[in-house]
């Protein structure tokens, strides 16, 4: 249990605690005493004594953090005993601190009175706390204040609480209570009591005050400046730097004092002068000010009284500004505060200090406007000549005044093109920090096309993406992203895919203009303007794709390039899609335009319409262009109506024609006993090899009808090792329907001169075909794989057979598989014979 006894000297003590005096109205040291050890005996960990003053009782303040009460005793006149009252400690047992998180300090508060001021530390936290200002006597039944402290409610940045300050005097100190907001303070200050409430000591209670914010020292230490009589006119700043952001006055801001109109103004609204009231304002911090202006408030009822002197705080200095003696006399005065040397600040706070009507019961004390300047603003000034120092070292500064320069878009983007790389990215800044995003579209649509719109590391790259981010964020913008992409073609490729983002709706039209306006050479912007006419076609209603799939007045090669872009959505404009598609290919079409057309008729085909169906029907069997015919054929896959087309294209003359057919037939859902066959055919008398894996493909997704078999295994002896690989996976997958062709593929596993890709081939189709009399060879096969020495070729049989015996699974897998798994093997082999092992066998 720690203690601290504090005895301070008041009618009859001195400061050590001796008596000098006889004490007043038969009170004792005996008296004051008891009352404190009456507090210790409660276990108090913190004990105080506060002397006697203006009629009140000596009392005495102990602290029992153990048990979460402050008590508070006093003597009574002419009695050997007294009185004593608990208070309960707002805390949770759990933030209750330690003894030596405690504090209890006696306030001298004049007219001979003290009070106790007690802070009991929240554990864990370095602001918050409990604290009470207390008395003693008939008074100090209850705490002039209670309370828990600093900031307790609201998120990081926006918290608000209640604070106790103690503001020291030579002879006595102001005990005040007040709030807190964590987004209001005057700059330097950590944290700024609002609505300060001191305790009055002629009554003892908590009243308004008005309170000098700025310590004494902090005031000593103040840079004096005698502000300089300017007129009634105020120069106009290139921009307008300061921004009133809060201030002490409940029902204001502070923006009268920014607002530009000298007809409105801030005042204070407490007793007095209003010493201490302060209005906040934030600033651009790489702009140095140089001076500021300040109105005096008009002569008009209301408008207040302008203050004798004030402070002008920043984080890290204080200037003391003083007005003439005849200010009194001048309303609507404009005076210069030129600084000792330039001021870069975030943080720019008023502070009042004294005034002119010091006779007035309450005078509202207070100023019209306050204007900054900064370097730039001098005679002849103008905002071109800012935007030019964009490029140059003082380029930060002068973004930040354009910034806040109402007109300064149209010089920046008259100036854009002669800056650097490093004066670009800061216009963008500028153009970013418009209030309206659609006002700056246009400079942010330069400069993301700039070198076609690609971001980078370095500081074009940079303007780039600030100009999409922005752009991405502004519906506004899409009138003029829509403008460039009809009417720019340098930049449709860059802006396309933007404008179908921002604005689907009302993208169509634009990029279906710009599609028609984009020559057929440039097929990579085209293809980007599909993407993009694709892209916003998803979001927007059907019924502006339809209208714009009826326009006659548009070429039907353009509404061409609308239906391939998109896809699937065609059969949303079946009609009309019919209409442009039968326009453009009859008579004679270019290749091209036939060609491009079947991706569109394919999508209708697929839904059912008969128009696009025949069309496509036709060209598979009549275009004179194979390209066009094998182009036909893939978009007929898997179309019911289509099989006949597709298996009389078989017989094309032209290989990539029947690979196609073969393709389309092998990707179908089913595969008919007429294709199977036909396919059989194929690979059995095609000279292609490309064709005849094909037909494989065919023959492997059809049922294992015994043709098909003979066919796969006629085709084990083709000259095409491709052909011969693909025959043997063929004849895995057909199953018990191909047993009969073990003994063969047993001979191509033993051929030595056989390619290595065949043989492994082989090794996984006899597991596949469960011919366990292959499981020896298999493991014979296998095994070298343990060794680092295998050439190319055994490593990819090995794999092979590895692959069978997985499939085969004897019940001495394990042991014949053993030396690819021990830890000398290669990674890889072991990944695979561990594979093997867990791989499951449908062999009997």
């Amino acid at each position: 249990m720690s203690w601290c006894v504090v005895v301070l000297a008041s009618r009859g003590f001195t400061r050590s605690g001796n008596l000098t005096a006889p004490m007043p109205r038969a009170f004792s040291l005996a008296m004051i005493l008891g009352a404190l050890l009456a507090a210790r005996s409660a276990g108090a960990d913190t004990l105080v004594h506060v002397p006697e003053g203006g009629g009140l009782t000596s009392f005495g303040v102990a602290v029992d953090v153990k048990k979460a009460v402050v008590a508070v005793s006093w003597a009574l006149p002419n009695r050997r005993d007294g009185e004593s009252i608990q208070f309960p400690i707002g805390l949770d047992a759990s933030e209750l601190p330690d003894d030596d998180g405690v504090q209890v300090e006696v306030i001298p508060i004049g007219q001979g009175r003290h009070i106790a001021h007690v802070r009991v530390g929240v554990r864990g936290s370095q602001d918050q706390a409990w604290e009470a200002l207390l008395t003693g006597g008939p008074r100090g039944r209850t705490p002039l204040f209670a309370g828990r402290t600093g900031f307790g409610e609201g998120d990081p940045g926006e918290r608000t609480g209640t604070a106790v300050q103690i503001a020291k005097g030579t002879a006595s100190s102001y005990a005040l209570v007040g709030t807190l907001r964590e987004d209001l303070r005057i700059c330097g200050q950590a944290r700024t009591l609002l609505d300060p409430r001191a305790v009055y000591p002629d009554s003892l209670d908590l009243r308004p005050a008005t309170v000098q914010r700025i310590s004494a020292e902090e005031r000593a230490g103040a840079v004096a400046i005698a502000a300089e009589d300017k007129g009634t006119a105020i120069d106009k700043p290139l921009a307008t730097l300061l921004v009133a952001s809060g201030s002490s006055v409940v029902a204001s801001t502070g923006r009268e004092l920014t607002d530009g109109d000298p007809a409105t103004g801030w005042h204070e609204d407490r007793p007095g002068v209003g010493q201490g009231e302060f209005v906040t304002l934030a600033a651009p911090s790489r702009v140095p000010m140089t001076r500021v202006d300040i109105v005096l408030p008009p002569a008009a009822p209301g408008a207040g009284v302008p203050p004798k002197s004030f402070y002008l705080t920043t984080e890290t200095q204080i200037f003391e500004v003083t007005l003439p003696d005849d200010a009194a006399r001048k309303p609507g005065e404009v005076y210069e505060v030129a600084f000792p040397g330039a001021v870069a600040t975030s943080c720019l706070s008023l502070v009042l200090n004294d005034a002119f009507a010091r006779a007035a019961t309450h005078p509202d004390v207070g100023l019209a406007e306050i204007v900054a300047y900064s370097e730039f603003d001098g005679p002849g000034a103008t905002l071109d000549d800012v935007a030019k120092r964009l490029s140059g070292p003082r380029g930060d500064a002068a973004a930040q005044v354009l910034e806040r320069a109402p007109a300064a878009l149209g010089v920046v983007a008259a100036t854009y093109e002669a800056l650097d790389a490093l004066g670009r990215a800061r216009a963008i800044d500028v153009a970013a920090s418009a209030d309206k995003c659609e006002d700056a579209a246009p400079l942010l649509v330069r400069a993301l096309c700039a070198s076609g719109g690609v971001e980078s590391e370095d500081v074009a790259g940079e303007a780039i993406r600030k100009a999409r981010e922005k752009l991405e964020r502004c519906p506004g913008a899409a009138p003029v992203l829509a403008e460039a992409v009809r009417g720019d073609a340098s930049s449709r490729a860059c802006l396309a895919p933007l404008l179908a983002t921002l604005a689907p709706a009302g993208a169509l039209v634009p990029l279906a203009d710009a599609i028609a306006a984009t020559p057929e050479a440039d097929a990579k912007t085209r293809a980007v303007l599909r993407s993009a006419f694709g892209a916003a076609l998803a979001a927007a209603p059907a019924g502006v794709f339809a209208s714009l799939a009826g326009d006659a007045k548009r070429s039907a090669a353009a509404r061409l390039e609308m239906f391939r872009a998109a896809e699937g959505r065609v059969t949303d404009v079946r009609i009309e899609a019919d209409a442009a598609l039968g326009e453009l290919l009859r008579g004679t079409p270019a290749m091209r335009v036939r060609y491009l057309a079947l991706e569109p008729l394919g999508h209708l085909a697929r839904a059912g319409d008969p128009t696009a169906l025949g069309w496509m029907l036709a060209m598979i069997a009549h275009d004179d262009q194979w390209p066009v015919r094998a182009r036909a054929l893939e978009f007929a896959a898997g179309l019911a109506p289509a099989e006949g087309a597709i298996v009389g294209a078989l017989n094309d003359p032209e290989p990539r024609v029947r690979e196609a057919a073969l393709s389309a037939l092998a990707t179908g859902p089913t595969v008919s006993g007429s294709a199977a066959r036909a396919a059989s055919e194929i690979l059995g008398h095609d000279d292609w090899p490309f064709v005849k894996v094909q037909a494989i493909a065919v023959l492997m997704n059809a049922p294992p009808a015994p043709p098909s078999v003979e066919a796969l295994g006629a085709a084990l002896e083709d000259p095409s090792a491709r052909v011969r690989g693909a025959a043997i996976v063929a004849l895995a997958r057909a199953g018990a329907a191909a047993s009969t062709w073990r003994t063969a593929l047993r001979k191509k596993l033993d051929d030595k001169d056989e390619d290595a890709d065949v043989r492994s081939a082989a090794a996984s189709a006899l597991g596949a075909l469960c011919d366990r009399e292959s499981a020896g060879r298999l493991t014979e096969l296998a095994r070298p794989l343990a060794g680092v020495a295998a050439d190319e070729d055994a490593r990819e049989v090995g794999l092979g057979a590895v692959v069978g015996l997985a499939a085969l699974h004897p019940p001495d897998l394990k042991d014949r598989l053993a030396p690819l798994l021990a830890p000398s093997a290669p990674p890889a082999v072991r990944s695979a014979a561990a594979h093997a092992m867990a791989a499951r066998t449908h062999c009997p």
